[in-house]
This record gives C-alpha cells, structure tokens and sequence, in this order.
C-alpha cells in the first residue's frame, strides 16, 4: 500500500506547538479531535488496512465500503470516519465539490506569498522545519503554517512528496472560515475514492464479481487522503482485534506523547 498520509505529523505538532496559543486554537478547532486518537492504535498496519480493502463486497452507494470479517459485513464510510476523527462531516456548502473545485495557481495568491514568500514550491516537511526552527514567528504565521500541515500532511494527502494545496492556503484568509468548513467530509471523499475499484463500464464487463476480484488483486494501491482511520473503525468496530497489537496495554493518546514521535511497537501482522 502507498499511504501518503502521516499520522506522526500530530505528535510532533503537539511537541513543537506545546505550550502555546497556536496550539491552544488548533485543540480547540475541529481538528482538537486528532489528538485524541489512542497512541497504542496509531502505528499504521498495512496489512490490516489491506485485509478489509481486499475482501469487499459489491453493493449499492459511491461512499460506503462495506467488507467481510468473520463471515460478517464490516461498513465504512462517512458517519464511522466521522465518530474516529471527530472532523466536521456536514455538507458542503451549494455549489462546491473537491472535484470541481477552481483551482488556485501556487505563489499567485496573497496568502500564499504572505506565507512562503516567492517560492512555488514547497513541501509539508520543509514547513515542518520551519515551524520547528523559527522561534519568533508571528501567531498569524505559525498558526496558519500548523494548520496546513495538519490538512496536506495528514487528512488529504495526495502526493508521494505532500505539498501544500493552493487552493486550500487561500482558504486561509479567515481562520474562522477555515475552522468552519466540513474537512471530514473534503478529507473522507479523498479516502473512499482510492479504497473502492472503479465501476465496471457496461456492456464491455459482463461479470461484476469477476471485475471486483480482478481490480483487488492488483499488486499495490494508491491510497490518498486519510486511509489510517479504516484502521481506526475496525479497531472500535472489533475490539478483539486491541488484543493482536504487539504492545502492553496503554491508555495514552496523541496528546499524551510529548516526545514528539509515535510508539515504536509494531503492529497487527499477518503472523497475528
């Protein structure tokens, strides 16, 4: 699987921002939530991940998945993805969808230059640097620096190198608005489109169930947005499964890791 997402963004934003207002906005936002992800449940497995992708069923809606364990179905889609991460899933406001969305060119917005100045280019880890290094930002600057991060880094990454989205560091403008706009429901439709095969084109496939099965057994996939949160609802969905981490028990979340990193413990495997 080529996951872009990076979970581990969080801990280290809770350890560059501790103690400080912008953090204090970020835990209050509609993104506080993340950090309360169970630090024990955060290691990525693939193949836990790859399992439920891998054994899905056929079934009537774009953005549900619904797969098989233990000879049961398993559902994911917005309201699970919801209760996870606990982002804003409401609709989008009339008119806008991420598909057709206008598009803003790099280094041509104010906010961008405000931001990074004349460069077109720039990635998530060279803004992590920057927020990890530059002690006397201004809070307009480090709060909106964190805040794309958290976005292009972790909940809608598309990219083998994430960078930033220009369209989104407009969006930026207002913090409020920001804050405001449904990024469960943007980094969710992002997740799903990856998980589920493309539908069959009629007449030319006459098999469904042979296309599924042809479509899953594909030797990678490309997952954007924010596949780690299948993992999330299958660990709440099937609580047995807690019992398969290679890892005492522990009740600390994210928020809870002031080091800055994610447990180094393993995770589910197949051996398990």
């Amino acid at each position: 699987l080529n996951i872009y997402s990076s979970p581990e963004i969080l801990p280290f934003l809770r350890r560059v921002l501790s103690d400080t207002k912008e953090f204090q906005t970020i835990r209050q936002s509609c993104f506080g939530k993340l950090f309360d992800i169970p630090s024990r449940q955060a290691p990525i497995s693939t193949k836990l991940i790859h399992s439920f992708l891998s054994r899905q069923l056929i079934c009537g809606g774009d953005h549900t998945l619904f797969s098989v364990f233990g000879g049961n179905p398993f559902r994911y889609g917005l309201q699970e993805f919801g209760a996870v991460t606990g982002l804003n899933c409401s609709p989008f406001t009339e008119g806008y969808h991420p598909d057709t969305a206008k598009a803003v060119v790099a280094g041509k917005d104010v906010v961008w230059q405000k931001l990074f100045g004349e460069k077109n280019m720039i990635t998530i880890a060279e803004l992590c640097q920057m927020l990890e290094e530059d002690k006397d930002m201004l809070f307009w600057k480090k709060i909106r620096i964190a805040l794309i991060i958290i976005v292009d880094g972790v909940l809608i990454a598309h990219k083998q190198v994430p960078r930033p989205t220009p369209r989104y560091v407009r969006m930026l403008t207002s913090l409020k608005t920001f804050f405001a706009f449904p990024w469960g429901r943007e980094s969710f439709l992002k997740t799903i489109s990856c998980m589920k095969p493309p539908k069959p084109a009629p007449p030319k496939i006459k098999d469904p169930i042979a296309w599924l099965v042809h479509k899953l057994k594909q030797r990678s996939f490309r997952l954007q947005g924010f596949p780690f949160t299948l993992q999330l609802v299958a660990f709440r969905a099937i609580p047995q499964l807690l019992h398969f981490i290679p890892a005492p028990i522990d009740n600390r979340t994210l928020m809870d890791l002031e080091d800055g990193y994610l447990p180094q413990h393993g995770s589910i495997n197949s051996v398990s």
